[in-house]
Order: structure tokens, then sequence, then C-alpha cells
């Protein structure tokens, strides 16, 4: 395409500017494949930030929570329909395979 055979300056110069915008955007766009969008994911990382530093927090919360329970035989046979660690609800053959 030959930009010098349009004669109206204005339309020659709306033109080659689309030319420029579009090749600009066309090696950008190669660019982030080549690089395999790491600047996608910097965003990403940035944008999930406080989202993954919350489940951190949470998840050390919940394990200092567990730590913090007594976990003896004498807690577990207390609870409620624990019969020697097996509930009661359970089919004969799933008892028979749960003790052996």
């Amino acid at each position: 395409m030959s930009f010098l055979k349009i004669k109206d300056p204005s339309k020659r110069d709306k033109l080659v500017a689309e030319f420029i915008q579009t090749k600009k955007k066309i090696q950008d766009d190669f660019r982030s494949e080549r690089l395999g969008e790491q600047s996608l994911y910097k965003d990403f990382g940035k944008t999930l930030k406080p989202i993954t530093e919350q489940k951190q927090k949470t998840s050390e919360e919940n394990v200092s929570k567990l730590e913090a329970i007594p976990w003896g035989q004498p807690e577990l046979e207390a609870l409620p329909g624990a019969d020697g660690l097996l509930p009661t609800d359970i089919g004969q053959i799933a008892r028979k395979y749960l003790t052996d």
C-alpha cells in the first residue's frame, strides 16, 4: 500500500497513524506471546495478593486451633456415637473392612 498516492493530506495522515498503531499492536502482541505473557501473570499476582494472604492467615489460624484440641483416646471415646472409633450407623460389610 502506498501512502504517497493519497492526495488529501488529512486522509493520508489518518491512514498512516492507523497503520502505525496497527503495526505497534501486532508487535506488542507478538512480544507478549513470546514472553509467555509474564506481565499478565505479574498483574494476576498483584490482583490476587490480598486473597492469597488472607487464605494463608486463615490456614495458620485453623492449624493453631487444631493443635489446641486434645486428641487423646479418652476424648475420642467420649464423643457421641463413637463405638470404639467406629460410627454405629455403618453396615456390616463396612464394619468388617474397617475393623481389619
